[in-house]
């Protein structure tokens, strides 16, 4: 009997697990300052169809729970109707957001809530098939550190 080389397959596969993370893997986003104002900028224009900032209500929560929904409270919101057809849905393409920035095209709007110094947050962005995730800490001194940030580790102006 002749054994089967599962090495083919196993490259294959590879391939297919890189080719999908590419597709719906994470782009990058900067928090950051100007003029007192908070921004959330992105690589290049892209149709955004949620967006979230959010805080923890137990700061004592941690580990992989810490994150879950019902450990959020949400600052800001925009979003669509989930009722609504996709098609029917008029996805903005933007590039930089400005925090508390009003969009008729947004079916859902909450908040914003007027943020605080000191205080952890994260911005989730959903760009359909791409995603944006960042935590960031506005200082004192109206600085943005995004404590997750390895190669930059601060981002500031």
């Amino acid at each position: 009997m002749k054994a089967v080389n599962p090495f083919p397959r196993i490259i294959l596969l590879i391939i297919f697990c890189i080719c999908s993370y590419s597709c719906i893997g994470p782009v990058p986003v900067d928090v950051v300052m100007i003029d007192n104002e908070l921004f959330f900028v992105l690589e290049d224009e892209r149709e955004i169809t949620y967006l979230e900032v959010s805080t923890l209500i137990d700061k004592n929560k941690s580990g992989p729970d810490k994150w879950r929904y019902e450990n959020l409270q949400v600052m800001w919101l925009l979003g669509y109707d989930v009722k609504t057809e996709v098609k029917k849905r008029k996805y903005l393409k933007l590039q930089q957001i400005r925090y508390g920035q009003r969009f008729e095209e947004f079916q859902i709007t909450k908040g914003p809530v007027e943020l605080q110094k000191n205080v952890e947050y994260f911005v989730k962005i959903n760009m359909g098939n791409k995603f944006s995730i960042e935590e960031f800490i506005i200082t004192s001194d109206n600085k943005v550190i995004m404590p997750r940030r390895k190669a930059k580790g601060k981002s500031s102006e």
